[in-house]
């Protein structure tokens, strides 16, 4: 059964190895040693595993091996890694390995796949480490909401309010919160926009009440995807400077249509948005149109190299200061609970959002409701002649 889910990039990488049955995650009784390409697979430390995991995957040499058995052979290489002592972090990594693993499997046809590593999640947020059991029933959440979108509008709210009244009702703590988290960034499963904002805006109230400064931090970002989810229909605030070191004045733009994109230079999706862009951009910008690019990156440097290199003619934002800025911690982005980009908003002239997800064919409709006078340009296309030789 096909399904629209993202991948992690690893797992669209691979070709395939050899089908067997992968233990349970961190069974007692994973195989102590597998052959990979001939060789024996002994790693003698998690970080050492994994590297050579993530060698084997990436390997296209041997053309034979089918992929979905290479993936297979993959997770079991994972059960062995999983058994040797470490810190808790290779462990986390290792977690989201699996997942990433299990899922690309699932894709491919396998549905006990997906069964398998609910089990597998299950068993490791029962180990002793508090941050890998932690990591482990994070990722267990995660799955069960990527479930949920095969489920009805109906179906989808009640357990959105269901996990939202078991997370609030667990002792506030960063665990807590952080599956709190979890739950907020996936309400855009739900239809039903009110209803998703009133779930983001317990959540927000209910952690807020913590005196620890990251619990207070993941309320505020809580805070921020309310406010997002509220956009469309109500107006929105810009702040920063621009890449010439200006203030950004938002206020200016009123009756202007604008588009606010966020979007960042390592972004293969945002960037792949600007030839569209910059096509509409030429052709309403003088009746009207304007883009602001809110900058996600971590260096001023890069973007303003990027923007000269590809000649970006729109107004770009660029809050990036300082040796410790990350771009996601950028004002704006957290003000509206941005975790992902491209996010591309639509504000009409009177300064309203129309809509939040002004995409590709999207855009192109908003701007010929916005400018109905104004018409694209026919784009012309090459014809090749062809001869026809005749007997």
């Amino acid at each position: 059964m096909s399904r629209g889910w993202n991948i992690p990039f690893m797992a669209l990488l691979l070709v395939g190895s050899i089908s067997v049955d992968s233990p349970t995650f961190g069974a007692e009784d994973a195989t102590k040693e597998t052959a990979v390409e001939g060789e024996s697979f002994q790693p003698t430390s998690v970080e050492e595993g994994l590297a050579q995991i993530d060698t084997y995957l990436r390997d296209q040499s041997d053309k034979s091996i089918p992929i979905q058995d290479r993936l297979k052979q993959g997770v079991k290489m994972l059960d062995q890694v999983w058994l040797i002592d470490s810190e808790a972090e290779p462990k986390k990594k290792l977690i989201w390995m699996r997942f990433s693993l299990r899922m690309a499997l699932t894709r491919m046809g396998d549905e006990d796949s997906l069964t398998a590593l609910a089990t597998e999640l299950k068993k490791a947020a029962e180990h002793d480490n508090a941050e890998v059991s932690a990591e482990a029933t994070d990722a267990a959440l995660t799955l069960e909401l990527m479930l949920l979108r095969e489920e009805s509008p109906q179906q989808r709210l009640a357990v959105m309010k269901e996990k939202a009244q078991e997370i609030e009702a667990m002792p506030v703590t960063p665990l807590s919160a952080r599956l709190g988290m979890t739950l907020a960034k996936n309400l855009d499963v739900l239809k039903d926009i009110d209803q998703a904002s009133l779930i983001a805006e317990s959540l927000a109230t209910h952690f807020a009440k913590s005196s620890d400064e990251s619990i207070q931090k993941i309320a505020t970002d809580m805070q921020g995807f309310a406010r997002r989810i509220n956009l469309t229909g109500n107006t929105m605030r810009i702040v920063g400077k621009k890449l010439n070191g200006e203030d950004l004045n938002w206020a200016s733009y009123k009756g202007k249509v604008v588009l606010v994109d966020f979007w960042a230079t390592w972004c293969g999706p945002c960037i792949g948005e600007f030839p569209n862009m910059k096509k509409l951009y030429e052709v309403y910008h003088p009746h009207g149109f304007e883009i602001v690019g809110i900058s996600l990156d971590d260096s001023k440097e890069d973007v303003e190299q990027f923007i000269a290199a590809r000649q970006i003619p729109w107004t770009i934002v660029c809050n990036a200061e300082g040796d410790d800025y990350r771009g996601f911690s950028d004002e704006n982005a957290r003000y509206y609970g941005i975790n992902a980009i491209p996010q591309m908003i639509f504000v009409g002239k009177d300064g309203v959002v129309i809509d939040t997800q002004s995409r590709g064919e999207r855009l192109e409709e908003l701007l010929a409701e916005a400018f109905p006078d104004v018409e694209l340009p026919v784009e012309k296309t090459e014809t090749t002649a062809t001869s026809v030789v005749t007997e």
